[in-house]
């Protein structure tokens, strides 16, 4: 575990280690995140978007719970 102390303006250092093993870099984006125990810092992904391709687990499909969806008004309507 590492101590640092926070600046003036809040800034802290990452210690040297901790930036190797995680490849963080300088002008790389950081997420700052609050928990409940703490604060987390974690390096942004390059790309949200495809950070969060397959996030969700199980056997999704949009196409087919619409299709469902229409099939029931359908057969709501006769």
């Amino acid at each position: 575990m590492s101590v640092v102390q926070m600046s003036q303006k809040g800034q802290v250092l990452i210690p040297k280690a901790i930036r190797e093993k995680y490849g963080v870099r300088p002008g790389m984006r950081i997420q700052v995140l609050a928990r409940p125990d703490g604060i987390v810092l974690k390096p942004a992904p390059e790309n949200p978007i495809d950070a969060a391709c397959g996030f969700l687990e199980g056997d999704f499909s949009l196409t087919g719970d619409l299709m469902e969806e229409r099939r029931k008004e359908r057969e709501k309507d006769r």
